[in-house]
């Protein structure tokens, strides 16, 4: 179940985080993987069998370039992660407009790039995870530029399921909450970020890379051909509604009021 030998996938953001897991994911279950990422993965595409192609996802000509590369290797792509992202952190009322024009050109242009020069070397039954975020579907401060950049990809997500849908193309995204990533780790809001997705969370505070590879693998499948158009959410049910951590927070604070 779930095998994907024979299938030509390809992964931006494919350096580290959720990229790199899903690249050993899909390659242990039969894929030749192809990372794209402007910092060096010939090392580990290398141990995967694998292909690197360097890439900038905010630049349109160097995605139109990586998918006409990796089309060459199987004649097709199968898989396509429009993964790569960067991470934002500041007040609305603090931010310069630079940082949301970053955020959409990274995360949100690099998506919509992707899904642009991908679809023609897709056949039917091949299939395109984008990576959103729980920032996608809900909102949180100081994370405006990031979360508006992330609620356009679900948007852009279930568009782009119905235009190609007709040619046998699922799309879908996935929105996990806090990832152990080094993006996390450089991000200066990520350790509250955690404190307070993992409050809300009936499961645990923090997901694993492998986890959101997981969810990926499934929805990349065969096994699984119905599924398009769908925001997937990965948060341990913190949006599923208030936790009894969060009543027994805002209990012990109302408490301490004069």
């Amino acid at each position: 179940m779930f095998e994907l030998t024979d299938k030509i996938a390809v992964i931006t953001g494919g350096a580290s985080g959720i990229g790199l897991a899903a690249a050993r994911r899909f390659s242990a279950a039969g894929a030749t993987v192809v990372l794209a990422d402007i910092a060096d993965a010939t090392e580990s595409a290398t141990a995967l069998h694998g292909h690197f192609v360097k890439t900038d996802v905010s630049v349109e000509a160097d995605v139109r370039e990586l998918m006409a590369t990796a089309a060459t290797i199987g004649g097709k792509i199968d898989i396509c992660l429009n993964n790569a992202g960067i991470g934002t952190a500041a007040l609305i009322s603090d931010a310069d407009s630079s940082e949301f024009d970053d955020a959409f050109h990274v995360n949100t242009m690099g998506a919509v790039f992707g899904m642009k020069h991908v679809a023609k070397y897709m056949p039917p039954g091949s299939a395109i995870v984008n990576t959103a975020s729980i920032l996608g579907v809900m909102g949180y401060p100081t994370c405006g530029a990031y979360g508006a950049s992330k609620f356009a990809i679900v948007g852009l997500t279930k568009i782009a399921a119905l235009e190609l849908g007709s040619r046998g193309i699922r799309v879908n995204c996935v929105c996990p909450s806090s990832v152990n990533t080094p993006q996390l780790a450089a991000q200066g809001n990520g350790a509250s970020e955690v404190a307070v997705l993992g409050s809300m969370a009936g499961v645990r505070n923090l997901i694993e890379p492998e986890e959101v590879a997981a969810a990926m693998h499934f929805l990349v499948a065969d096994d699984c051909p119905v599924i398009s158009g769908q925001a997937i959410v990965l948060d341990g049910g913190a949006t599923a509604g208030v936790s009894p951590t969060i009543v027994e927070l805002a209990e012990a604070a109302y408490l301490l009021q004069p």
